[in-house]
């Protein structure tokens, strides 16, 4: 497999065909033509595909997606509920409050 130079830094997968379906082997990313042979030769026989892959600023990194995961804040404020309740069983036990009320004899 070949690759012009203005296509690298590119990917490498590697997939076995069963039952046409692809089956994921391997993944590289490639930066000449000596890496490129290298992968083709070891997984010889396989389906390879490449894709290309864009330096960030002229480095050696590699994008990051675009989009970023927003932070759900609904765990932390269901543990302060959580613990709020907790405190207020804690209290209504210590000052007889809850044994009052449910009428229990301790």
């Amino acid at each position: 497999m070949d690759l012009r130079s203005e296509d690298l830094p590119a990917t490498l997968q590697a997939f076995d065909l069963m039952d046409n379906k692809e089956i994921f082997l391997a993944e590289q990313v490639v930066s000449n033509q000596a890496e490129i042979d290298i992968f083709t030769n070891r997984y010889a026989g396989k389906l390879i595909k490449a894709k290309t892959t864009l330096p960030v600023n002229g480095s050696a990194s590699y994008a990051k997606p675009a989009h970023r995961s927003r932070y759900s804040s609904t765990g932390v404020v269901m543990a302060i509920i959580v613990v709020l309740v907790i405190v207020l069983v804690i209290y209504g036990f210590s000052t007889g409050w809850i044994q009052e009320k449910l009428h229990m004899k301790v």
